[in-house]
């Protein structure tokens, strides 16, 4: 039973009617041939209008249904995301973008970034099945790093390390806090997403989705002492486990791809945290 038919078949009747309006294309677990939809998946659409602020004030999604919560934030491709819940639970995400924004994110590859997965064209006026058959592929996410990237995010890690300890130092937990738990888990992640791809063959998911699915069991393990309580000491301790568990997968990375580590960077944080 789809959840959101009668959604789909109201904004169908609005958009057919309303020339601005050139493309709706669901993408997202709705699409998705594995790993489908259940009763906690959200419907997720592109729209493409010339007209995109009558989506930005609600004037459009209004005419949908009862809407309970909205807001707007940025996304790709440089449109916004027009997020809402109709009724309940009935959540919605429209990623608004004109003719113009869907046309450089096919040709810069973020279409295919977030569509390999699965799509279904809607409604469409002038011919975006056929751009969208031309530069999106299905298949799983295929993660790449070049050495100099890789050198690049290894210290800026290892900074943020001795960033993170001066803060927790000097008694700035929320700050100490959020950076261990957020900015150094967000460049644990993508090592852990190059490590489980390139060395493993694994269908990893972007942004951690279904980590414990396609991550090692060492990994996950580890991840454990990695997240910590509102408390000077226990982030002190998340921050060593991050700062190991880093470092195991990032050795892992060089050795596999023929990288060489940034030793001094991992000395260097490495004396600070014990010091």
């Amino acid at each position: 039973m789809d959840r959101f038919a009668e959604i789909k078949r109201t904004i169908l009747e609005y958009v057919e009617k309303d020339e601005d309006i050139r493309a709706v294309v669901a993408i997202g677990s709705s699409t998705r041939t594995t790993v489908k939809a259940d009763e906690f998946s959200d419907l997720d659409l592109f729209i493409v209008t010339a007209d995109p602020e009558r989506w930005y004030s609600g004037e459009y999604p209004a005419k949908i249904g009862n809407v309970s919560i909205a807001f707007i934030e940025p996304t790709l491709g440089g449109g916004k995301e027009y997020r809402c819940i109709y009724e309940a639970d009935l959540d919605v995400d429209m990623i608004v973008l004109s003719p113009e924004q869907m046309e450089t994110a096919a040709h810069d590859g973020v279409l295919e970034w977030v569509m390999n997965r699965g799509y279904e064209v809607l409604y469409d006026t002038q011919g975006y099945g056929e751009l969208l058959a031309q530069y999106v592929t299905h298949g799983q996410s295929k993660p790449e790093m070049s050495e100099d990237e890789f050198k690049n995010i290894v210290n800026d890690f290892y900074f943020h390390n001795i960033w993170a300890y001066k803060k927790l130092k000097r008694g700035e937990l929320w700050s100490a806090k959020m950076c261990v738990d957020a900015y150094l888990k967000q460049r644990l992640l993508r090592m852990i997403e190059f490590y489980c791809y390139k060395t493993e063959g694994k269908d990893v998911w972007h942004d951690g989705r279904f980590i414990d699915r396609w991550a090692d069991d060492w990994i996950l393990s580890d991840m454990k002492k990695c997240f910590a309580h509102y408390e000077t000491e226990d982030v002190k301790s998340a921050l060593d486990a991050t700062h190991q568990l880093f470092e195991k997968v990032t050795r892992r990375i060089a050795e596999a791809e023929g990288y060489a580590y940034p030793e001094r960077a991992k000395k260097c944080a490495y004396e600070y945290l014990n010091s």
